[in-house]
């Protein structure tokens, strides 16, 4: 059986960035494309932080799915931004020249590389994770309270065990030894409900390095010290296709578990990528839930 991202050794993971690194005609590991908005940057020491900020008003910064780039989110930023609000791509690790504070962080380290940038900010922001990035938003609102006043989570797993096929295309979407029609299979199955198009862009940017590191601080911090976001009220949106963390074993369970604190937002249509597929209904369905939440 083909173990978790966030579960699999390093010696392993470390052969598979070897394989990154190989020349090749066909490259996920490659950039997908530049984020917009201009970019904020923090240097100390051996850090190296990165943002792309745009628009005015109330903001939202975003954290995105595991080993991907912060580009994932431009379309949703435009979205946002005309609709009145500003929005922050937060970068992670290992991409476009950015480095954590630590070198073997925790979830909680990464918690505090996000809040370097929130403490530059004049007011709380509400924080946006998808996939991966569901945890580190989390993270953030537990270990920071005063700088968060709201939570979104975008195919929100993190508790339960990733089914073994879809395990097995998320790792694969990764892997640059597939020819060009089989990693597109993977990225299908993992993330895209069928019938819906593949971006080019999600063909690209898949950062091992970035996907490794953040796999061990997951697994470094116990998933109850984050899991209820510090309280905060929290906008879950899943796609009813989504095979990596499906809607039984993640937003049924948050729903659950948290009552009153849970908006719940189910998709038709819509896979584990989400961003690409329903752009139009997940841009409505934040702003809605914007609207309503108390300054």
């Amino acid at each position: 059986m083909m173990r978790s991202l966030f579960a699999l050794p390093l010696f392993l993971l470390a052969s598979l960035v070897s394989a990154c690194m190989s020349p090749s005609p066909y490259a996920p590991g490659d950039i997908a494309r530049a984020p917009i908005g201009d970019t904020w940057r923090y240097e100390e020491g051996s850090t190296r932080l990165k943002a792309y900020r745009s628009g005015t008003g109330p903001e939202v910064v975003m954290f995105a799915s595991a080993g991907r780039e912060a580009s994932d989110f431009n379309e949703l930023a435009q979205h946002l931004t005309g609709a009145g609000y500003s929005v922050t791509l937060f970068e992670a690790p290992a991409i476009n020249g950015t480095q954590a504070s630590v070198e073997a962080p925790n979830l909680f380290d990464l918690a505090d590389d996000a809040a370097i940038y929130l403490e530059t900010r004049d007011a709380p922001v509400v924080v946006l994770g998808h996939a991966f990035g569901n945890r580190l938003a989390r993270a953030v609102a537990t270990r920071h309270p005063d700088q968060v006043r709201g939570v979104i989570l975008l195919a929100a797993g993190g508790l339960k065990p990733i089914p073994e096929k879809a395990n097995t295309a998320l790792m694969q979407s990764f892997d640059p030894r597939l020819t060009p029609q089989e990693h597109r299979e993977a990225v299908r199955y993992g993330f895209f409900a069928e019938g819906n198009d593949i971006p080019d862009y999600w063909l690209r940017g898949w950062h091992m390095e970035t996907a490794r590191l953040q796999g061990a601080a997951t697994r470094s911090v116990e998933s109850p010290l984050w899991w209820e976001a510090g309280g905060k009220p929290m906008l879950v949106i899943t796609g009813l296709q989504d095979s990596i963390a499906p809607p039984a074993d993640t937003i049924d369970l948050l729903e659950a578990e948290l009552g009153d604190q849970v908006t719940a937002v189910r998709i038709d249509g819509a896979g584990h990528a989400l961003l690409p597929e329903v752009p139009g209904e997940l841009a409505s369905a934040i702003t809605d839930w914007l609207a309503a939440l108390p300054e």
